[in-house]
């Protein structure tokens, strides 16, 4: 098994519930000013060095290895923890430090999608994308995004006319005016049929019960507001 992620950087220790707890498990942060890495698997756990894995940066003239001592760095984690207000102390998203994939669909207006699930469009549905210039990578929708609490934005995923792009960016209360989105490589005009959140991994609601999956202590990584990305799996074995 193989999964990657992003969700949002929280500063402290964050719980990744992806449903397996893995044998291996790469960290990044996007923020082109803190591009630091965190790399762990399961046989440094019994290492007197690098139990949590180790933290890489590249110096300005050396690779950087920093290693992450017991009870640092990456951990597994076994879930089954009943989420109360005081583990999970916020449900918000981009917040929370108990998280789950989220593979919903958000380009619904208010009361449109399916109970629960969109209202990041300002009133109807993005249903269409317009390529402004030929060649560029920016356009715009059918409908401004939502000027607060939307979940589209930076590192969105979006299908046009059957095709996977990213968002790279896009103003909140905007992108039904000319060059108003900006995307991870030119699209021509067509249907949207999806766009999902920033993150793939958004808070777990108070009241349910958590998967397993692996934590992340160190903070250097994990800096507060920053988009993280990470990837994790398991060995075969013969």
């Amino acid at each position: 098994m193989r999964i990657g992620g992003t969700f949002n950087g929280t500063g402290a220790t964050v719980y990744i519930c992806c449903g397996f707890v893995p044998d291996w498990v790469n960290v990044f942060n996007f923020e082109t000013s803190n591009d630091y890495q965190i790399f762990w698997n399961r046989t440094m756990v019994g290492t007197g060095e690098f139990p949590g894995g180790y933290q890489e940066h590249t110096g300005t003239t050396y690779r950087q290895i920093t290693a992450q001592t017991i009870g640092a760095g990456i951990l597994p984690y076994y879930g089954g923890e009943l989420l109360t207000s005081t583990l999970q102390s916020s449900v918000a998203y981009g917040e929370g430090v108990y998280l789950k994939h989220d593979n919903a669909d958000y380009r619904y207006g208010p009361g449109l999608g399916p109970v629960g699930v969109g209202q990041s469009a300002l009133a109807s549905t993005i249903d269409t994308w317009t390529l402004d210039t030929a060649g560029s990578n920016s356009g715009h929708f059918n409908e401004d995004i939502a000027a607060s609490g939307s979940r589209i934005g930076e590192g969105s995923p979006i299908c046009i006319d059957g095709k996977w792009y990213a968002i790279h960016s896009v103003t909140a209360g905007a992108g039904e005016a000319a060059d108003e989105v900006v995307l991870s490589m030119p699209a021509k005009s067509g249907d949207v049929t999806f766009i999902g959140g920033m993150y793939s991994f958004a808070p777990i609601p108070v009241g349910d019960e958590t998967r397993e999956g692996f934590s992340i202590v160190n903070t250097t990584v994990n800096v507060n507001d920053a988009l993280i990305g990470f990837e994790a799996g398991t060995w075969d074995y013969v």
